[in-house]
């Protein structure tokens, strides 16, 4: 099992202003931050030797994941400063600044694992997306997705922890992500929080995907 580890505040840079690394540390929303990427990893088979990080964002999971993988690919559209610094001793680790929607910026079949949390809710083209994730997956290997319910009262939810016009932000909803990934990709396992919670009513989801041998 692999287990996320919060990284030191004083070691990690938001890399945009709407970066949510401060909701990781504060005690009203800390724990549901930590505990949303523990339920996507916990999704994680063992064993694999590469992992892509799509949205690596302030790089909160990277100590995690470079523990884990001798192998590590972290993207985003803007990469956060001192980002080398979190791979954990012994990993090979790199930091590419790449579209998912661009079909050239992600190699094909050259991934074990893929994780993608609190992205696919960014994107309208959601297809598009699915199609980049299964090319960059290996044969057999496993895709790891995470996303808030995209509703109105999510966006009460966001606004009352200080996140103001989220719909500007969330605009692809759970059912239709999941659609696009079912059409490349073999659905696995779904966990929700609360547990239980059906996807309309959840505030916060993840799934694995399989990519066919």
């Amino acid at each position: 099992m692999i287990r996320f580890t919060l990284p030191a505040r004083s070691q990690i840079t938001p890399n945009n202003e709407k970066d949510p690394l401060p909701f990781y540390y504060k005690r009203s929303t800390g724990w549901l931050y930590r505990h949303r990427l523990q339920m996507g990893l916990d999704l994680l088979p063992p064993g694999g030797q590469s992992v892509l990080e799509v949205g690596v964002g302030s790089g909160i999971l990277v100590p995690t994941l470079t523990r884990h993988y001798p192998r590590y690919t972290g993207t985003d559209l803007v990469l956060a400063a001192n980002l080398q610094r979190l791979v954990a001793p012994g990993c090979e680790a790199a930091f590419v600044s790449a579209d998912l929607l661009d079909p050239n910026t992600l190699a094909a079949g050259a991934y074990d694992a893929i994780v993608c949390f609190s992205v696919l809710e960014h994107i309208s083209d959601s297809e598009g997306a699915a199609r980049s994730l299964a090319h960059a997956l290996a044969p057999g290997g496993t895709l790891i997705t995470g996303y808030p319910m995209v509703s109105a009262l999510m966006t009460k939810a966001f606004a009352a922890i200080g996140y103001k016009n989220i719909d500007d932000d969330h605009v692809a909803p759970p059912a239709q992500i999941a659609a696009a990934l079912a059409k490349v990709l073999q659905p696995q396992t779904r966990v929700a929080f609360p547990p239980l919670a059906t996807v309309t009513t959840a505030l916060y989801q993840c799934a694995s995907w399989r990519k066919p041998l």
